[in-house]
Formats: structure tokens, C-alpha cells, sequence
């Protein structure tokens, strides 16, 4: 009987210690996960891909599946196709430019493009239209971005130019899903013209301080080529002192 008592505790006592085995491999198993998980994580923020494009990290960061240089080239990509073309690549380039744009924005532009026949105009005059951007500025903090953009438009006629007419543009970009059509993963949506007032740069700005530096410095050399003294501002005279009224 004491055999059999002892036999059952030892029983008892294996199966305790498996168990125990089995739930400290599933805690090593699940940590080792963890870790592994936020070892990979961090090694793909340190690595970077370097492109035609510029560079961006090899692991993505959850939800931005996208870059500024996606979102900027996006935007350039429709405007010169949307708003550069002739009779030849009118239809082709359409055809590149509207999966770019939701729907109700891509029917607004085509149907004002048949308002103006400017398919009729390209073929009854020989005409082409191109297309310059001059600047694209995004905000890249909120969701969904928003934008603006900055182009030329220039049309030939034969040998002949007309004056580049400026036009601005708004719009935001949410995300969608991507395909040939749209590699960008980035849809443009509100899109609206808005008047030509493109902001001013940094580096515009320094250009600026720059070039009237130069000036100022030019002007000190001929004064001092030519003998004439610089006049510096006269100092301002002390206001006369009041006199209590007797």
C-alpha cells in the first residue's frame, strides 16, 4: 500500500515539474519574441535604402507607409501630366493623370478640359502646352497631408510662345491602396485653384539678404573711390529741459 501511495507522489510530483517546464518554455518563448521583435525593429530604423529618390529607412515605422519624396513626386507626376500636352499624348497623359486624383476632382478637371476644347484647339491650331513646376510645399505633421503647388503653364503655337501664365493649386493626399496605375499609395483629393503667391524660401531668403549686402558694399566702394565722405546719421538732440511754471 505504501508502494503504491509512493508511486502515486512521485506521479503527482513529475507532472507538477513538466508542467512548470512546459510554462517557463512558453515565458522564455514569448520573451525571446519580444526581443527579437525590438531588435529587428530597431535594426530597420538604422538601415536606409538609398534611391534614385533619395533615402529612407528599410523598416518603415507602422502607418507610414509612404515618404515626403512619395508624396512630392506624386504631385509633380500629375501636374506635368495632367496640364502638359498636345493632340498626340492628350488622351495618354489623361490616362496617366486621373488615377492619381479622386474621382469627383478628376471629373472637374476633364470636363472643364471639354469646356475649353482643348483637345479641338491642340488639333485645329497645332498647338502644344507645356508645363513648369516651380515649387511644391507640404505638411507632412498632419493627416491627411495637405499642400499647395506652383506651376507655369506656357503654350506654343508653331514657332510661336505665349507668356507663361502662373497658377497655384491646393489639395490634400490620403492614403490608398497601391498599384500600377498608382504607385505612390497616395491619392489627391480637394484639389483647387488658388492665386500664384508661392511663399518664400529659406534659401530665397538668403539670397536676398545676400544680394543687398553686395549692394551696400558696392555703394561704400564708389564713396570711397570717388572721395566722398560717408555721412552717418546726425545724432539726435536732447529735448530741451522744462522749466516748472512760476
Amino acid at each position: 500500500m505504501n508502494s503504491v501511495q509512493d508511486l502515486n507522489k512521485t506521479f503527482i510530483t513529475m507532472r507538477t515539474m513538466a508542467l512548470s517546464a512546459l510554462a517557463l518554455l512558453g515565458v522564455v518563448t514569448v520573451a525571446s519574441g519580444a526581443l527579437l521583435y525590438r531588435a529587428y525593429e530597431s535594426t530597420g530604423q538604422r538601415v536606409y535604402v538609398v534611391s534614385d529618390t533619395g533615402s529612407f529607412s528599410a523598416q518603415m515605422g507602422r502607418g507610414t507607409g509612404y515618404t515626403s519624396f512619395e508624396a512630392r513626386n506624386l504631385v509633380r507626376t500629375f501636374l506635368l501630366t495632367m496640364f502638359g500636352h498636345d493632340q498626340y499624348s492628350f488622351k495618354h497623359n489623361l490616362d496617366a493623370g486621373l488615377p492619381l486624383i479622386e474621382e469627383r476632382g478628376g471629373r472637374f478637371l476633364f470636363e472643364s478640359f471639354q469646356r475649353g476644347q482643348v483637345l479641338q484647339n491642340y488639333i485645329r491650331y497645332g498647338a502644344r502646352q507645356a508645363v513648369t513646376v516651380d515649387s511644391i510645399h507640404l505638411d507632412m505633421n498632419h493627416r491627411p497631408i495637405t499642400g499647395r503647388a506652383y506651376i507655369k503653364q506656357t503654350v506654343f503655337i508653331g514657332d510661336q510662345q505665349s507668356q507663361s501664365k502662373p497658377l497655384g493649386a491646393k489639395f490634400a493626399l490620403v492614403e490608398t491602396d497601391r498599384s500600377d496605375a498608382n504607385p505612390f499609395g497616395l491619392l489627391i483629393t480637394d484639389f483647387d485653384f488658388i492665386a500664384y503667391n508661392p511663399p518664400i524660401t529659406q534659401q530665397e531668403k538668403d539670397q536676398l539678404r545676400d544680394q543687398e549686402q553686395a549692394r551696400q558694399r558696392k555703394l561704400r566702394e564708389e564713396a570711397e573711390a570717388a572721395g566722398v565722405p560717408l555721412t552717418q546719421p546726425a545724432p539726435t538732440a536732447p529735448a530741451p529741459a522744462t522749466q516748472p511754471a512760476q
